[in-house]
């Protein structure tokens, strides 16, 4: 557990004891695809540390209708503003694969922000990048139609060139407001135009400039 605490990015550069006390403060859980982890409403009262697998985070809309905030793998720490806040969770978070996690008490990471400010830097690098991420989003739904909101969220993933479906393109659609038909429609297009090409549950871009086009 210490080794997978220290790969988180808020705790990076911390010393080995450092990070061995706050480990002692954790109890860790292992759980099957499927397990919820936590609930939207939820007091947040812990920070939970995703050290193995993979994990979908989801709310549910005033239709009844599941809006997938996002897939996380690990190593990632969730809903941290809640718990600088002491808010609710923000999403249902539920396993995707087997997981392990690690429960963090709120106390002992308010200590170790207070203690260590290189700790807070990194944290709030973390939070800005997820306030990006979600303007982004909010800049998909609002202007762009589903191929170049598909063209967006593949160039956002893309650093290695191939980007994985964790959740199929039905996940790929919930995520970005659109139907699976929408979404492999799209795709389709793109791979006729030799932009990217569909594999099993990944997508390789080929054309990145292009794709970067499209989503614009």
């Amino acid at each position: 557990m210490t080794y997978a605490l220290a790969d988180l990015p808020m705790f990076a550069g911390l010393d080995e004891e450092r990070v061995r006390r706050l480990a002692g403060r954790a109890r860790w859980r292992d759980y099957p695809a499927g397990q919820v982890l936590c609930t939207e409403g939820d007091p947040a009262d812990q920070l939970i540390v995703l050290l193995e697998g993979r994990v979908k985070a989801a709310r549910v809309s005033a239709d009844g209708r599941e809006v997938v905030l996002a897939v996380e793998e690990a190593p990632v720490a969730f809903d941290k503003t809640a718990l600088l806040v002491d808010g609710p969770h923000r999403a249902t978070r539920t396993a995707m694969t087997a997981v392990r996690v690690a429960y963090l008490p709120r106390a002992a990471v308010l200590e170790l922000l207070e203690a260590e400010p290189s700790v807070a830097a990194r944290l709030l690098r973390t939070l800005a990048a997820t306030v990006r991420d979600l303007d982004e989003r909010l800049l998909d739904a609002a202007v762009r139609d589903v191929p170049a909101r598909v063209a967006s969220w593949l160039v956002r993933r893309c650093d290695g060139g191939r980007v994985a479906l964790h959740g199929g393109q039905a996940g790929l659609g919930a995520e970005i407001g659109a139907t699976r038909v929408s979404v492999n429609r799209a795709l389709r297009g793109f791979e006729r135009r030799g932009i990217i090409v569909i594999g099993h549950g990944e997508v390789t871009v080929l054309d990145r400039p292009a794709l970067t086009r499209l989503a614009a």
